[in-house]
């Protein structure tokens, strides 16, 4: 009998299109075993509000009773209990224990092996904040429970882009911009391409800081200083990378196999207007394979049917492929 891969969803906020938008995967096939780790009975009251003719099938991922297959608008549910009264539209954080639990869980038997990849659905981050969790975000959170030096990746069908910070303030950044960070994620994301997406000796161009990477140091010294330094040493031990590159025209270019941005909001502006909707965000750097949507919680269309479901869609597919690829 073909195994397939095992694959856990935890879909975020239930206030948000996270719940909506599961009810699409009945359309497609793939060629694994999901396991939706949710409240049951929340998921039944928002297949009924949107009319979706979706059989749920509860089943606990502690025993590994899988059945062998399903049948056509069948789910499978791992149920989290939980009484509190969702209001679509309207987060909050009497739902947290609930979406921490489904994160918790996942991460859980993806650590042991049980199960081989997750996959995140959006959520409210200040709620977890207000909570009392520490949750700047699901890829700094999944570090802090299965270590490792956690690297956001988004990718979509033309273009990878990696950041070497994430969720800080924006003047925070240059103090965070290191030799040493530099060339540790070059090692990581130079390894992970190659064993998740085959990718062999992947070419890696590095945006600079500054205007212009810098200017040769009259817009900043970053890039003489810090950056190209590290790009040098790198291509000494054999890396693959090349740059700065002023962040105005890296994006233009097309001989990389990823580009490495500064910031956040240097490089995600680009790839979501770009491909918004079919990008995937993967988590490099992890012992454990986990891919999310690239949206939030779309709070003002939750619950009305007008949510878009391909970038689930696309982050499953793309933890297959990841699976497979590992296990070539």
């Amino acid at each position: 009998m073909k195994k397939y891969p095992k694959i856990l969803i935890s879909p975020g906020d239930p206030s948000g299109i996270g719940y909506d938008i599961l009810f699409d995967l009945t359309k497609k096939k793939f060629l694994a075993h999901i396991v939706i780790v949710a409240s049951y009975d929340k998921l039944k009251e928002r297949s009924e509000l949107l009319r979706k003719k979706i059989n749920l099938i509860k089943i606990d991922i502690k025993q590994d009773n899988l059945p062998p297959k399903l049948k056509k608008n069948e789910l499978l549910i791992h149920d989290i209990p939980s009484r509190k009264k969702v209001d679509i539209g309207s987060p909050s954080i009497k739902h947290a224990p609930m979406i921490i639990e489904s994160l918790n869980l996942c991460i859980e038997y993806c650590i042991s092996k049980e199960y081989d990849a997750m996959v995140t659905g959006p959520v409210q981050k200040n709620i977890l904040l207000e909570y009392g969790e520490k949750f700047s975000g699901h890829t700094e959170y999944i570090a802090t429970k299965t270590g490792g030096t956690p690297i956001m990746m988004l990718h979509s069908k033309n273009l990878k882009i990696a950041l070497l910070t994430t969720h800080v303030p924006l003047k925070k950044v240059p103090n965070l911009i290191t030799g040493e960070r530099i060339k540790n994620y070059v090692e990581i994301i130079s390894s992970d391409l190659n064993e998740k997406f085959g990718i062999k000796k992947p070419r890696i161009n590095v945006c600079g800081l500054n205007p212009h990477a810098g200017e040769e140091g009259y817009i900043g010294k970053e890039e003489k200083e810090i950056i190209s330094p590290a790009i040098k040493d790198l291509k000494k031990r054999g890396y693959n990378v090349f740059g700065p590159y002023s962040a105005d025209t890296i994006f233009a270019r097309d001989d990389a196999d990823l580009i490495l941005a500064m910031y956040h909001d240097q490089a995600l502006p680009v790839i979501k207007t770009l491909g918004f909707g079919s990008i995937v965000n993967t988590t490099l750097g992890l012992p454990i394979v986990r891919t999310s949507v690239d949206h939030g919680t779309a709070i003002d269309i939750a619950g009305t049917n007008k949510a878009d479901s391909s970038s689930l869609i696309a982050a499953i597919q793309a933890s297959i492929n990841i699976v497979k690829s590992k296990n070539v």
